[in-house]
Formats: structure tokens, C-alpha cells, sequence
């Protein structure tokens, strides 16, 4: 048996209101050191991310070396212009992962996001839905464990027809991936929803599992059932779940993180 690992799946939440957002908000709080804190004791091997944007990553990577590193690019890139231009900027989110072990390759996909009608578009710019996503994925080597596919995401919030196309990019990423995959993200969707139920059944069959947690992730929502999800093939084992509510985290994000803890 191999040992276990703790992998797991954390919306930072991206403070737009806050100008020049680095990470450090208004009341002083660091959000940079509290999430290397965060990292350091609960012991995680890898962590998906959503809503990190540029000037906090560039804190993230100062606060967070040696021990840590990221990978994910920008959903609008990281051009001289994009960011020049605040209110791109403050918009222009990665799905990172962090880790503590060796990366051999990492890649970040682009997801469709555009409607195919201009019904649904005129829908998407009224709802102010229509942004890109991006998924990211990175080969990691776990000594003990040996090589995984850790891939993160951050999918539409909004437009159904959009969820159900980035759901079957998914399922088709994941399917042709020459490693076990373990996949973490912000769906913007819970078990009570019919594309996300089906999501799940297919990925039942091509031999990955939901981990099966019943606790809102997402702090204001009404039903009280997660919206951030994490697979893993079907013939680990899950030997703990957790969703943490922390004080510590209180004021650090609107979403809670949820931790498992696996083993082959």
C-alpha cells in the first residue's frame, strides 16, 4: 500500500473591489502568509486554486519558495497591455495549483466559453457572464506515490449550455490522460443539478469518483450543498474529508476548502 497524500481544492476569492489587490487587504490581514500557513499545517501535497490574480500570485511566489511552487497562466494572458488595462486586470484570474513536489509538466487549457447564437450571447453580456476559463493541468511526481495528473479548473457561473461544454472538455481531458488523474475545482454547480449529475455518472464510466462530501463549500449558498468538487479514480482509498472553517480563514475567502486525504 502506498502512503497517503492530502490534495485539495481552495477558491481564494479575488478581492476586485480592492485596488492593486496583492493580497494584503484593508484591515492589514496577509492573506499570502495565512495560505502558507494554511498549506504548512495541514500538510497538503497539492492544492487547485481559483481566482488568483497577478499581483497577488507575484506575493504568493515570494511568500511561498522554496517549499512551494505554482503553475496556471492567466485567463486573458499576461501581455504588457492586459496588464496596463485594470479593469482586465483585476479580472484576469488563473486556476493555479500549488505543490511541494517535483512538476514534469504543466499546461493550462483554454475551455469554451463563448455561445454559439447570438441569443445566448446577448444573454451571457446581460448576466455579465461571458469570461473566459481556463483548466489547469500538471504532471506531479509524489515520492511513494508515484505520478499523478493533478488538474484544477474554475468553470462558468451562469450559462448553462456553457457549463455542460466545459463539462464534456472535462470528461475528454481526462479520459486521454496517460497518468491517474485527480481533479479539483470551483463548478459552480451542486449534486442537485442534472449536468453536473450526468458529469458524475460519466465520470463513474471512465473510473473516476466524486468525493462524496454533503457540506456547502460556498459560504452564501441557500441549499447548503458544495459547488467545489474533487475526483479521484475509483480504486483509491478515501481515508478522510475535510471541510475547513477555520477562523483563521474567516475573512480570507467566501468559500471554505475541502482537503481529502487518499491512498492507492
Amino acid at each position: 500500500m502506498s502512503k497517503s497524500i492530502i490534495v485539495g481544492s481552495m477558491n481564494i476569492q479575488n478581492k476586485y473591489r480592492i485596488s492593486n489587490y496583492d493580497g494584503i487587504d484593508p484591515s492589514g490581514q496577509d492573506n499570502a502568509l495565512i495560505l502558507r500557513e494554511f498549506l504548512d499545517e495541514y500538510k497538503i501535497d497539492a492544492l487547485g486554486t481559483q481566482e488568483l490574480v497577478r499581483k497577488f500570485i507575484k506575493r504568493l511566489n515570494v511568500v511561498l519558495k522554496p517549499k512551494y511552487k505554482m503553475f496556471g497562466s492567466f485567463r486573458y494572458g499576461s501581455t504588457f497591455l492586459v496588464k496596463k488595462i485594470s479593469i482586465v486586470d483585476r479580472f484576469n484570474e488563473t486556476a493555479s495549483i500549488i505543490t511541494k513536489h517535483k512538476v514534469i509538466k504543466s499546461r493550462t487549457h483554454r475551455l469554451p466559453w463563448l455561445p454559439h447564437n447570438l441569443k445566448d450571447i446577448i444573454d451571457g453580456i446581460k448576466r455579465k457572464s461571458l469570461r473566459p476559463r481556463v483548466v489547469t493541468s500538471c504532471i506531479i511526481e509524489i515520492p511513494g506515490f508515484s505520478r499523478i495528473n493533478f488538474i484544477n479548473t474554475h468553470l462558468e457561473h451562469r450559462l448553462n449550455i456553457i457549463q455542460i461544454r466545459q463539462l464534456n472538455y472535462l470528461q475528454k481531458l481526462i479520459s486521454k490522460s496517460k497518468y491517474p488523474v485527480i481533479l479539483t475545482g470551483d463548478f459552480n454547480m451542486d449534486m442537485n443539478m442534472p449536468r453536473f449529475k450526468n458529469f458524475v455518472n460519466n465520470m463513474e464510466s471512465i473510473g473516476y469518483v466524486r468525493v462524496p462530501n454533503d457540506e456547502k463549500t460556498w459560504k452564501y449558498q441557500e441549499d447548503k450543498l458544495p459547488i467545489d468538487h474533487v475526483f479521484i479514480p475509483k480504486k483509491w482509498k478515501i481515508e478522510e474529508i475535510n471541510i475547513i472553517k477555520s477562523k483563521d480563514l474567516r475573512y480570507f475567502s467566501d468559500h471554505y476548502p475541502i482537503l481529502v486525504k487518499i491512498s492507492k
